[in-house]
């Protein structure tokens, strides 16, 4: 029997970068009253404060059963004394954040990968994961669907990228993002901490997915064993939630 649902943000609970909206909202509640929950996505932390934490307010008992873990699961978030309390952050050093942007920059440059149309900067330094968003995270979302459907660009850069960052993970996600975090920390490592914080076990925790594929930063969780279930798109997951509750 499960213990726990862990599930992904973007395409899971709501589309991406858009606010979980109200039918979600209540059967989410309906879930932390039965399970203890997690929400683990690339974005960082104040993306959860825009699409699902306002929206999910409920009784203080109900939130501390929710883990929040952002940036891949470099950082944790619980709900502690009416407030949301950072229990880990996995930050860089400058050093670090400087030579993984300095190579990045080598390899757009070199394999000539600089999309002719861009919204903002291509690297966003989120403390602990620097994540290369080809098009920038806020561009309208049918040019991000376009720019590069079967990873070949973003290949090319991981493996260009990969001697210079071996002591880093590099993660390939959704539609135009690379994700870089320390070496051995993506979302199994969430949950191997969620494990320790929560004295669940592996074979009791039910991960909510919408791509689980190899080289994707959703696919470390199936590799160590947890229990995994596709869900196709926002609506599908509250069929899903339903059949839990």
């Amino acid at each position: 029997m499960f213990k726990m649902i862990t599930f992904d943000l973007d395409w899971t609970l709501a589309p991406s970068k858009w606010q979980m909206d109200n039918e979600m909202a209540e059967l989410f509640k309906d879930l932390l009253a039965k399970y203890k929950v997690w929400v683990i996505s690339g974005w960082d932390y104040p993306q959860f404060q825009k699409q699902i934490i306002p929206f999910l307010w409920t009784e203080e008992k109900l939130l501390q059963n929710l883990y929040i873990c952002p940036t891949c699961s470099t950082k944790m978030y619980m709900f502690e004394n009416w407030e949301w309390n950072k229990k880990y952050s996995l930050d860089f050093t400058q050093e670090e954040k400087n030579h993984i942007i300095d190579v990045l920059n080598k390899a757009i440059n070199e394999l000539n990968l600089k999309p002719n149309q861009i919204w903002w900067e291509l690297i966003e330094d989120r403390s602990t994961q620097i994540s290369y968003s080809a098009l920038w995270q806020e561009a309208p979302l049918e040019f991000k669907k376009t720019y590069d459907p079967d990873f070949k660009k973003r290949k090319k850069i991981r493996e260009f990228i990969l001697d210079d960052l071996k002591w880093f993970n590099i993660l390939l996600w959704w539609a135009s993002t690379i994700d870089i975090t320390r070496i051995w920390v993506d979302k199994a490592y969430g949950i191997k901490k969620l494990v320790e914080v929560s004295w669940i076990w592996l074979n009791e925790i039910l991960f909510v997915w919408d791509a689980i594929f190899e080289g994707w930063n959703d696919y470390p969780p199936l590799e160590i064993g947890v229990t995994c279930k596709r869900v196709f798109n926002v609506e599908d997951t509250k069929e899903y939630i339903r059949s839990l509750l």
